[in-house]
């Protein structure tokens, strides 16, 4: 057992690159916003283009919806089974942490809809036709 403890890389130390050095390594790779990643807090001048994976399809959801949405109407716009519970609640989960961001508002009655701020350069036209509430369903 001794020799294979001091085989193992388990204690070999290993050089972690600090957040700088993370974000630089990122941008530089080209990957841009990691696949979810935390959107940041919604400022002046932002759109969707900021926002990643699940984030960013939640928001341009909200923005195509024709009004406040709930859980479920998100799940189905952005292609995900809403008679599954736990798939309305990763949604719902998204939505409220846009919310507590600032790129959403949550209605008392539990509805989201954008914040009227974060649409100005909100969502593009073709994201926004393609996760419409309701498109492809019959």
């Amino acid at each position: 057992m001794s020799v294979l403890a001091e085989e193992s890389p388990v204690n070999t130390p290993v050089p972690v690159p600090s957040g700088g050095e993370m974000s630089a390594a990122v941008e530089s790779s080209g990957l841009g916003a990691v696949h979810g990643e935390r959107p940041p807090v919604w400022r002046s001048g932002m759109g969707e283009e900021v926002l990643s994976g699940l984030y960013r399809d939640v928001f341009v959801a909200a923005v195509a919806a024709s009004g406040p949405v709930n859980g479920a109407e998100l799940t189905r716009a952005v292609g995900r089974d809403a008679e599954i519970k736990n798939e309305v609640e990763k949604i719902r989960h998204r939505a409220y942490v846009l919310e507590k961001r600032g790129w959403l508002v949550r209605e008392k009655n539990g509805r989201f809809m954008p914040e009227p701020g974060a649409v100005g350069r909100g969502a593009s036209p073709a994201s926004a036709e393609r996760l419409r509430p309701g498109a492809g369903t019959a």
